[in-house]
């Protein structure tokens, strides 16, 4: 494969990215967007819960919102969620507040993403994401994504793809 090709068309530069990410055991799934969450924009939205209540975002009493955007076919998402799961503790006592956000192709139902929580041993209410939601309020376009939001709803901090759990937790405690 010539990467200097597929670099000519962004359509081919998706499609390189995903056949990397295949070839590199990576698993991270590619949502229909050449975008990326910028910081400092504003994010507010709303998303039905696993229950089917609609859930405004920010959060109304988080002084962060942590937002875990993943799917159940993501294999980077395997690892990452349940780590920072397991730091959820640590998280509230710095103010923010997770909200786990399954990002569901066609076909994928919420007692799918229920089944694979349980599967990863996260047993946690989550939010439904079956329409661009996060691509389209804050840029999200590769998953696992883990972004900040201060209480106003202004996007504060974008989580690299290497981040562990730690960095999320320090990142909450250095935004004020």
């Amino acid at each position: 494969m010539n990467i200097g090709a597929c670099l000519r068309t962004s359509r081919s530069f998706l499609v390189c990215c995903a056949g990397l990410a295949a070839l590199l055991g990576c698993g991270g799934a590619l949502l229909p967007s050449a975008a990326s969450p910028k910081l400092n924009q504003s994010a507010d939205f709303s998303l039905p819960s696993d229950t089917g209540r609609l859930v405004s975002i920010p959060l109304p009493s988080a002084r962060i919102t942590v937002l875990d955007a993943w799917a159940p076919s993501c294999a980077p998402c395997r690892k990452k969620l349940p780590a920072l799961h397991a730091r959820k503790a640590a998280l509230e006592a710095r103010g923010g507040k997770l909200v786990l956000v399954a990002v569901l192709a066609e076909g994928e139902s919420t007692d799918d993403a229920r089944a694979t929580l349980a599967q990863w041993g996260v047993v946690e209410p989550f939010l439904v994401d079956r329409g661009d939601t996060l691509r389209r309020s804050a840029g999200v376009s590769a998953l696992p994504t883990t972004l900040l939001l201060d209480a106003r709803g202004v996007l504060r901090w974008v989580a690299p793809m290497d981040a562990t759990a730690a960095d999320v937790v320090m990142a909450v405690s250095t935004l004020r």
